[in-house]
């Protein structure tokens, strides 16, 4: 018997809503359910070489494409958002050899481009990491001249109207950045240490503010139309989407469900427990290495009828509220992404060059693979202090072989003898009590168990605290 965990339900979710206590299922929840909004966060930034950096660029220009042929095709018919920027995708992924030819000298054109190469040479040559702002702010550089020579080829291809075309004007912003050397002279100053990095972290956070208010304030007054969204979503609110959508091909796609070490804390009974009207289910957990886990039952793999189902062992992970949240090399994290594709559109140049971003996973995979998923549960497991007061665990789910956006998918079972008690709130209503001890009698009756425990939660004026007591005359024989 290891330690105890306890997981704060509403009567909804337990009882008649959702059934989990007759079900014995545990609900693993996106991050956007979660209460956080820096669940998940990690604290990305980019070094790499020119090839690295080209790739990178190449595959915005990859993905700006592929939005901008689906507003040629539905124009505003179809609602065009960021779930159709294919970050997972690669060329092969094209349905044609047309097709891929045509984005083969779409690719050509940019990177070829006399502003867009010396920017990106001169990204590559900069010795310090760039974050997700100032990356930004190198995106809005280059999405108008992207955009323009997007369709000046869908133009010589006869895909679209020369109404369409985009005058050299697009030009102007990136040729100042370049001309000016504004990254040659930004890299000067941070190693001169004329220029602190946290400084220039900021002015590149400040930077991003004031587009947002801006774009915020033009669509406000009618500048920009409401009545196109899908053309504003290539025009002006693309290089953040894909941003957003870029940090998933590092990690795969997780879900959490959670618990507490404790349930002494009135905010917790308040916030988790449904303002006390709710229960607690104390989980008895398995001791292996040092480490807690629970046997849940979930898809465990594939064949021929559908999904297969088994047992595994899921780790309790407890939450560091002091760590802070971690660095994350993004060439070096592409995690998510098969090999190949990972080769080909990430870590080799048109010459069959490898990338030195390659050189971790190729001279020690394994070695890259354990601190790859180090780094995964990191990302997981970190809170700021604030959320000191929950005591939180959490169990992890994620996949790379099951989607998992179902949510039957991410719903495990228990085994009953897990669960060894349920603690009801103080605003319980009776008859939810009820109803949940007639689902435990019948349970305990078809286990034949007898040492399930019934609590129930008060105030403890002396320690200030919510505390329970055992309803030491609700028991069962477990006799069926």
């Amino acid at each position: 018997m290891g330690k105890s965990f306890y997981r704060f339900r509403s009567t909804n979710n337990l009882l008649d809503g959702y059934s989990e206590l007759e079900k014995q299922t545990i609900y693993f929840a996106r991050p956007e359910q979660l209460n956080d909004p820096m669940e998940g966060y990690r604290d990305i930034y980019w070094r790499g070489d020119l090839i690295a950096w080209k790739n990178l660029f190449a595959h915005y220009v990859f993905c700006l494409e592929r939005i901008s042929s689906l507003l040629l095709i539905s124009g505003e018919d179809n609602k065009i958002d960021a779930d159709h920027i294919p970050v997972f995708g690669s060329t092969d992924d094209l349905p044609t050899d047309s097709y891929k030819n045509l984005f083969r000298k779409i690719k050509a054109r940019f990177l070829e481009n006399k502003y867009v190469s010396a920017l990106i040479l001169a990204i590559s040559k900069r010795s310090t990491p760039i974050r997700r702002e100032e990356l930004a702010f190198y995106y809005d550089c280059m999405h108008i001249p992207a955009l323009k020579l997007i369709f000046d080829v869908y133009i010589e291809e006869n895909l679209s109207q020369e109404g369409n075309r985009i005058d050299d004007k697009a030009f102007a912003g990136i040729s100042g950045v370049v001309s000016n050397d504004f990254v040659g002279l930004l890299e000067k100053s941070i190693t001169d240490g004329e220029a602190d990095q946290v400084i220039v972290n900021e002015l590149f956070k400040a930077k991003s503010h004031i587009k947002q208010q801006s774009n915020l304030i033009h669509k406000h007054n009618g500048t920009i139309s409401s009545s196109k969204p899908n053309k504003n979503l290539l025009m002006i609110d693309f290089p953040s989407l894909y941003l957003n959508r870029l940090e998933e091909i590092t990690f795969p796609k997780w879900y959490t469900s959670c618990f507490m070490s404790e349930c002494k804390n009135s905010s917790v009974w308040g916030h988790y427990g449904n303002n006390h009207t709710g229960m607690c289910l104390i989980f008895d957990s398995e001791n292996i290495n040092d480490r807690s886990y629970i046997k849940l039952n979930g898809i465990t793999g594939w064949g021929s009828s559908g999904p297969i189902y088994g047992d595994k062992a899921m780790e309790f992970h407890p939450i560091d509220y002091k760590k802070g949240f971690g660095e994350i090399d993004f060439f070096t994290s592409i995690g998510s992404l098969p090999i190949p594709v990972l080769n080909t559109m990430w870590y080799m140049d048109e010459a069959g060059n490898t990338s030195v971003c390659a050189n971790k996973m190729n001279v020690d995979e394994d070695a890259w693979r354990s601190n790859y998923w180090s780094n995964f549960i990191r990302g997981l497991t970190v809170k700021s202090k604030d959320w000191e007061y929950e005591n939180e665990y959490r169990l992890i789910l994620h996949s790379s072989i099951t989607d998992l956006s179902e949510k039957d998918r991410r719903t495990l079972t228990y085994d009953f003898s897990s669960l060894k008690g349920i603690i009801f709130g103080i605003n319980t209503k009776e008859e939810d009590k009820l109803k949940t001890i007639k689902i435990i009698e019948d349970k305990c009756n078809k286990h034949s168990r007898s040492d399930f425990k019934f609590y129930q939660a008060y105030y403890c004026a002396d320690e200030n605290c919510i505390k329970s007591v055992e309803m030491s005359l609700v028991k069962f024989s477990g006799n069926v």
